[in-house]
């Protein structure tokens, strides 16, 4: 009976073992192509902008 157990048992962990990642989630992705963006500087040169509303950051072009 002890041997069933412990065959019962290492199914178990092998079967835990074998499960597929779950899919990353892209809302971020999404939000930041739906966003209607409000550019503010981030550093004090003012290079470097954020969206204040979903945080997608860029380069000022001059």
């Amino acid at each position: 009976m002890y041997i069933f157990e412990l065959f019962i048992k290492w199914l178990n962990k092998r079967s835990t073992k074998e499960t597929k990642p779950e899919k990353p989630d892209y809302t971020e992705v999404d939000e930041a192509l739906t966003c209607e963006h409000n550019f503010m500087p981030v550093d004090s040169t003012g290079n470097v902008l954020a969206c204040t509303k979903c945080g997608f950051v860029v380069n000022k072009i001059e």
